[in-house]
C-alpha cells in the first residue's frame, strides 16, 4: 500500500497580526507628520525647529522602513501559502491494495 499526501500550515493568524501592526505604524506615521507640521507653526528658533523637524522626519523614515518589511514579510507568507496550497491540489493521494 502507497500512500502519499502533503501537509499544509496556515500562517493566517500571522498575517493577522502583521496588518495590525502594518495599521500601527501607518497611524504612528500620520502622528509624526502632524507632529512636523505643528512645528513648523511653533515659535521655536529656526534651529531649534530644524533639529526636531529633522528627528521627527528620521523617526518616519525608519517607520517606513518596518512598514517595507512587513509588507514583503507578507507578500512573501501570501506566496508560500498559495504555493502549498497549489502543492496540495496537484498531489493525490494514492492507495494501491
Amino acid at each position: 500500500m502507497n500512500i502519499s499526501s502533503v501537509s499544509s500550515t496556515s500562517n493566517s493568524s500571522y498575517t493577522s497580526g502583521n496588518d495590525s501592526d502594518l495599521k500601527q505604524l501607518l497611524n504612528r506615521s500620520k502622528l509624526l507628520e502632524s507632529q512636523i507640521e505643528a512645528e513648523t507653526q511653533s515659535i521655536d528658533n529656526a534651529k531649534t525647529k530644524q533639529e526636531k523637524i529633522e528627528l521627527l522626519q528620521a523617526q518616519i523614515v525608519q517607520i517606513q522602513t518596518q512598514i517595507q518589511a512587513k509588507k514583503s514579510t507578507q507578500t512573501s507568507n501570501s506566496v508560500q501559502e498559495t504555493k502549498t496550497i497549489t502543492s496540495l491540489s496537484d498531489n493525490k493521494i494514492n492507495i494501491k491494495a
